[in-house]
């Protein structure tokens, strides 16, 4: 799988872009706040429809445009599809080969992208509402039909909490009675479909984890990830039940307190809590082990490498692991698009081509 050709306008601080990317890897240079991410973040917006920068795809538009447009023409196993993404303030247009997607769901699977940031650096001793999403989008990236099933969790998960707080406010108890047993049923099939399917990823990610880690710190501590929940394994009839248990519980704190929203993703080293023990640099080396086993599992699932996207990650290395990152990356990885303030931080001799991006302008 490869993009050909990416084009964006009215993106952020952009120029407008139209660019025939390299088939392995594309270094774009340029200090910070020139237009490095937000290039990235075109790249994975068209692919995913969603941003991991920001929540409000308007957010995107650059200041004093009506609107944005994306668009990436990418050829996996001999054929060539078009992906277009017209964005304005409280409305997005989707296409794929020129037609209208409706469904939606009928744009994803044909386009997979994995990214990496700084701050994803920070995961395993930041909050776990941090890392839900990060296993959330990696869940999403192997099955696409996860994303219905999340929204849906988190829709409705809002209406439960409302009704909550509103029986906290006097309802009337046989209102809230009715309309638990209604939300209740819908999160217990929802939460079960979320938490199976977060922790089936997890399982499968471990040992691939496991060797990518050894790849790029060749150290002789072993890394581990677990799915911390407890919703999962169960079934909907037990999930419902623990709802129904927890009602004055949930009512009194005006939120619903058990559910995949409550679960975390922990990060382990030599069977310890890496958040707790492990040195800021087995941390980084952690999680470019999570990312690149990330990109092994992916191509299994869908017969090709994802592409890659690596956001400043080389210059957060010492340079023994920046080394061995990029040496595993030549052997395993496909289609990369990386960022970096020098590009000597990219230690990579074969395959590329470097672009400079300053003001938004970006040049070869």
């Amino acid at each position: 799988m490869k993009i050909s050709l990416l084009t964006a306008s009215g993106i952020r601080n952009l120029a407008p872009v139209e660019l025939a990317p390299r088939e392995r890897f594309s270094v774009f240079v340029g200090q910070n706040g020139q237009g490095k991410t937000n290039l990235l973040e075109a790249i994975y917006v068209v692919a995913t429809l969603r941003s991991f920068r920001t929540s409000r795809l308007a957010d995107l538009i650059a200041f004093e445009q009506p609107q944005a447009q994306l668009g990436a023409r990418v050829e996996r196993e001999g054929l060539t599809r078009i992906y277009e993404v017209a964005l304005s303030p409280g409305s997005r247009k989707v296409m794929l080969d020129g037609k209208p997607m409706r469904p939606i769901a009928r744009y994803f699977g044909g386009f997979n992208v994995v990214v990496f940031t700084p701050e994803d650096l920070a995961l395993p001793r930041g909050s776990p509402s941090d890392r839900r999403r990060f296993l959330d989008r990696a869940v999403f990236n192997q099955g696409p039909e996860y994303l219905g099933a999340i929204q849906d969790y988190e829709k409705v998960l809002k209406q439960r909490n409302t009704v909550l707080k509103q029986a906290a406010q006097g309802l009337v108890a046989s209102r809230v009675s009715a309309l638990l047993e209604v939300y209740d049923l819908q999160l217990a099939q929802l939460g079960s479909v979320v938490a199976s399917s977060r922790a089936r990823f997890v399982h499968t990610i471990q040992p691939a984890l496991e060797d990518a880690f050894q790849a790029i710190g060749r150290s002789p501590h072993r890394a581990g990830v677990r799915y911390v929940s407890k919703t999962a394994g169960l079934t909907v009839e037990e999930i419902l039940a623990h709802l129904h248990e927890t009602h004055a519980r949930d009512i009194a704190t005006e939120s619903t307190q058990s559910g995949p929203h409550r679960d975390d993703l922990a990060f382990d080293l030599d069977g310890r809590d890496a958040g707790d023990f492990a040195s800021q640099g087995q941390l980084r080396a952690i999680m470019l082990a999570w990312k690149t086993a990330e990109l092994a599992i992916l191509a299994k699932t869908h017969g090709e490498l994802p592409i890659l996207l690596l956001d400043d990650v080389s210059s957060e290395l010492d340079p023994s692991r920046n080394e061995f990152l990029f040496e595993h990356l030549a052997n395993k990885a496909g289609q990369c698009f990386i960022t970096t303030t020098a590009g000597s931080h990219v230690l990579l001799s074969r395959d590329r081509a470097d672009y400079r991006i300053e003001n938004g302008q970006i040049s070869s």
